[in-house]
């Protein structure tokens, strides 16, 4: 007569191995959309901050000159690592400005006076990013 071992009640059967995987992989998809979400969002403020810096200089310089300047160095102009700051046009009368990264695809934009408009910046001293 043959015996018949009981069947060992201990582990983990492979579907439910699986499941736990597929349920750690969408957890993990989830986490990772989240961080790209709110690195884009880091990218933003620090454009954003360059340029009311920016602002801040110009008025400055504007200030003890009586026009606006396109040069940087003159500006004393320190922008966040990685971002590029430009100066569109700068005149007696106003100067508008654009701030990108290469790692976002959100640039910010700025007018102040009577410089022409510049992307989605139509606004006075109004910074829009698109």
């Amino acid at each position: 007569m043959r015996r018949v071992r009981p069947r060992s009640a201990g582990g983990f059967t492979f579907i439910e191995m699986l499941v736990v995987v597929v349920v750690i992989g969408i957890l993990a998809t989830i986490a990772y959309a989240r961080l790209q979400s709110q690195k884009e969002k880091a990218f933003i403020a620090a454009l954003t901050s360059d340029l009311r810096a920016l602002a801040e200089e110009q008025e400055a310089h504007y200030f003890q000159n009586r026009v606006y300047s396109s040069d940087l160095v003159a500006l004393n102009s320190t922008p966040s690592p990685g971002d590029t700051v430009v100066v569109l046009e700068a005149t007696a009368t106003g100067w508008s400005g654009r701030v990108y990264n290469p790692k976002t695809t959100k640039q910010c934009y700025i007018v102040v006076g009577q410089a022409a408009p510049v992307g989605p910046a139509t606004q006075d001293g109004v910074i829009r990013c698109s």
